[in-house]
């Protein structure tokens, strides 16, 4: 078959495509991975309009100088689609949630198109057999469904999902082979996996985390009457719900506190006085330890949180004195439960001051991932900060002489330890800051976070091990303005003389 190259240069890697705004008539379009399959939505004006004056909404698939139809559900009249068009075009909000329902149909055809192209069967009979529903089963295979769910998850925007579905499914392919049927899988299958992977070296959370994924492909397979028998039975006593022990990943609260002062005083020289790192490097390290000092001081943040985190109207509500944001790891599964509000304490606003961008609405606090990306980037972007923090987190346990290696996964195990052995904080507290709540009331939708002064003085336990009282720090104004108007004139006038040097 005759093949029709396509310039690649015409189209945007996968990683940073946006559907593009078309002409007067053309609503958006996309190229195949490979550059061989363009696809256009548009009106099929092939024949004359129906009874109401309106053409159908179709996806043009055009391929090797040959196209077909695929209808997508949607009808509308010719002025009814050119400003469709034209909204699209000029990037209005007007008539948003349709365009986005467009172009989300037209994502799944983009899906299809390449899922046919990189298993070598694509055709444009294939993509309408597939597109209509109505495939062969003896087509499908274990690997095409798993295939299909990665391309899903990509479409829905959930690019970590899709990644880490990648990497599991290669893992199998290695692991148990490229011919696997599916009256293979079953128990003994399972448990075979399993043998495999604890041989390759796994931990138990690896092997869980991949079991958990291929019972999602198995329970898909079950619906579509591929797989016979339940999951249930199948992953019983096989570990996918099990994970190691992480309890002892985390750092106390004397060497918190070390790891702040340093950072504060950012300063790595030798004995003989001279400095241990070139300017650049020294700068990545610190911003390195900020960052890891800043998810444990802000209620154990994941680095994802944290490199997403806004200037939004919360932070404005309590003039700076408060941030918000979704834990983005559970804010599909439940919303409500997902918020969490952190005091932004003098260490935080440290933090912040020395490498966040200045306040603005909606503005990210860290500079450091653009909220234009892609999700595939960002993704990117947090994997690559993640090993930085690793590796610079490696270099200051070393001059500190720690023996621990912190990864950024212990800023949060720390701030849940380090609080629950105050003996002081509420166990509620900790796992509403975590984002653990998950009453899912009404009511809670209506009631603010903890007072301020209640955060702080919790808060307080992350780097001192006595209360705020002993601890000589004073977190109540009023008896701050008391103890002031306790001291004379002389005394009065040494501390404004102290704070102004």
């Amino acid at each position: 078959m005759e093949h029709q190259t396509i310039d690649l240069r015409q189209r945007q890697e996968p990683s940073t495509r946006t559907y593009s705004k078309r002409g007067d008539s053309s609503f958006a379009k996309f190229y195949s991975s490979n550059g061989q399959v363009y696809g256009t939505l548009t009106l099929d004006k092939r024949h004359a309009p129906l009874a109401d004056g309106k053409y159908h909404a179709v996806v043009r698939v055009a391929y090797a100088k040959r196209h077909c139809y695929l209808f997508i559900g949607k009808d509308y009249t010719e002025e009814e689609w050119l400003a469709l068009c034209e909204c699209e075009k000029l990037g209005r909000n007007k008539k948003s949630a349709e365009r986005t329902e467009l172009k989300e149909r037209l994502a799944k055809v983009e899906c299809m198109v390449n899922r046919l192209m990189e298993s070598e069967t694509f055709s444009l009979t294939n993509l309408q057999s597939i597109f209509q529903n109505k495939p062969d089963n003896n087509q499908r295979t274990v690997y095409s469904i798993w295939e299909q769910y990665i391309a899903d998850k990509s479409a829905e925007g959930k690019a970590g999902s899709a990644r880490c579905s990648k990497d599991i499914f290669r893992r199998f392919c290695k692991d148990m082979g490229e011919s696997v049927s599916f009256n293979e899988i079953g128990r003994d299958f399972i448990q075979r996996w399993v043998k495999v992977q604890k041989k390759n070296g796994l931990c138990t959370t690896s092997i869980a985390i991949a079991l958990r994924t291929f019972r999602t492909i198995v329970n898909i397979c079950i619906s579509q009457g591929l797989v016979s028998g339940n999951t249930k039975e199948m992953f019983k006593d096989t570990g996918y719900n099990k994970s190691q022990s992480r309890k002892h990943e985390f750092l106390d609260v004397p060497t918190m506190r070390m790891l702040y002062d340093f950072w504060k005083k950012d300063e790595a020289k030798a004995e003989n006085g001279n400095e241990l790192f070139m300017p650049r490097e020294k700068h990545a390290l610190f911003r390195d330890l900020g960052l890891f000092l800043f998810m444990y001081l802000g209620d154990g943040q994941n680095l994802a949180d944290t490199l997403r985190l806004t200037y939004d109207g919360w932070y404005y509500a309590t003039n700076g004195k408060q941030l918000r944001f979704l834990r983005h790891k559970t804010r599909e599964r439940n919303e409500s439960a997902s918020e969490v509000v952190f005091p932004v304490t003098p260490e935080l606003k440290e933090i912040i001051d020395r490498y966040g961008n200045e306040p603005k609405m909606g503005r990210r606090v860290f500079p450091i991932m653009s909220e234009l990306n892609a999700p595939e980037q960002e993704i990117w972007v947090i994997q690559r900060y993640n090993r930085y923090i690793r590796e610079h987190m490696a270099k200051v346990a070393e001059l500190l002489g720690m023996e621990q290696r912190p990864s950024p996964t212990w800023a949060r195990h720390s701030f849940a330890t380090n609080l629950n052995n105050s003996g002081v904080v509420p166990y509620k507290y900790i796992s509403d800051s975590m984002g653990h709540s998950g009453n899912g009331d009404i009511t809670s939708n209506y009631i603010g976070a903890y007072p301020l002064e209640k955060m702080l003085k919790y808060n307080h336990y992350l780097l001192h091990e006595e209360s705020p009282e002993k601890s000589g720090e004073i977190t109540d104004n009023k008896a701050l303005i008391e103890m002031l108007k306790g001291l004379s004139d002389e005394e009065k006038e040494a501390i404004v003389s102290a704070l102004t040097k």
